[in-house]
């Protein structure tokens, strides 16, 4: 039967700087139980309640500076909206899912959940059956694959390795997250990844003393994790003898660059922030700024 039906004229869709707080509250005020990520290449990941429970309880993160770049499931199965039901039970048996975003040219059109398909009636319930079993089955520390229950200790010996394996995804995440910001440095610097990270604290920390403690606060809070924890000392501002030229001259103080060299890592450091941070927290941080440190920040209404 045709997805029409399930096509979605408005979804709640978030991006990868949203935190986990947002995605919470997004579940909660909209009685749902997943959250679709988005980035201008088009769908990113998709963070479930299940999700929230495991990797940010789990790994004992703050909800409200783990963004969803974080601890978000970046491999999406999707479906051509012009497919059928028959299809999306397939995709969601084979690949151990329950929910399914549906696209059209490339484009987010849908949603289709397990749930849909059990109110629907359309598919048979050896189909709806097939999908649960194939999901019970997935392989666990205490459950081989194809079983569908805990073969080894009980709940109380297996909440180590749970807690471990949550720590370590959320842990990998973070580098994820840190990693593709200093990749991002990198490229509009032409700096190595490890004069990159060097710079970035810099530009970051000087940035930050400019600001007053709680915008800078915000500011880090919509920063990686791995990022945050370096800029403690630099939220005590505003301190006004922070400069572009201060900036500068610092940069290549550091780094051993002349002006004009500075000057572009500089510009280079703020345009992988501005894509970094959300455009409502890049204006407010330019809000702050004096008329000689507007530039390094464009504004997002123009």
């Amino acid at each position: 039967m045709s997805l029409e039906r399930f096509r979605r004229t408005r979804m709640v869709v978030l991006t990868r700087r949203s935190t986990v707080y947002q995605a919470a509250r997004a579940m909660m005020d909209n009685h749902i139980g997943s959250v679709l990520v988005s980035e201008p290449r088009g769908l990113a990941g998709i963070i479930t309640d299940r999700d929230l429970a495991l990797a940010v309880l789990g790994g004992d993160l703050d909800p409200k500076t783990a963004t969803l770049g974080d601890v978000m499931s970046e491999h999406v199965v999707s479906c051509d909206i012009g497919a059928d039901l028959g299809e999306v039970a397939r995709l969601m048996k084979e690949n151990n899912v329950r929910r399914i975003p549906l696209t059209e040219n490339g484009k987010l059109a849908g949603l289709v959940t397990f749930d849909d398909l059990v109110v629907d009636g359309a598919v048979s319930q050896e189909a709806l059956c097939a999908i649960v079993t194939a999901q019970l089955e997935v392989e666990a520390p205490q459950k081989p694959a194809g079983q569908l229950h805990p073969q080894g200790p009980g709940k109380a010996e297996q909440r180590p390795v749970s807690r471990t394996r949550a720590l370590m995804r959320a842990k990998a995440r973070a580098d994820a997250s840190y990693g593709r910001l200093i990749d991002a440095v990198a490229a509009a610097t032409g700096l190595d990844r490890d004069r990159s990270g060097r710079a970035l604290v810099i530009a970051v920390c000087m940035l930050c003393r400019r600001l007053s403690p709680q915008e800078a606060r915000d500011l880090v809070a919509q920063l990686p994790s791995k990022l945050q924890a370096g800029l403690d000392q630099c939220l005590d501002g505003p301190d006004r003898s922070v400069t572009a030229d201060a900036m500068r001259t610092e940069l290549g103080r550091v780094l051993g660059l002349d002006t004009n060299s500075a000057d572009a890592v500089l510009t280079g450091i703020c345009e992988a922030l501005a894509r970094t941070v959300s455009a409502g927290q890049i204006d407010e941080v330019r809000g702050q700024l004096p008329e000689g440190m507007k530039y390094l920040f464009a504004s997002a209404g123009g």
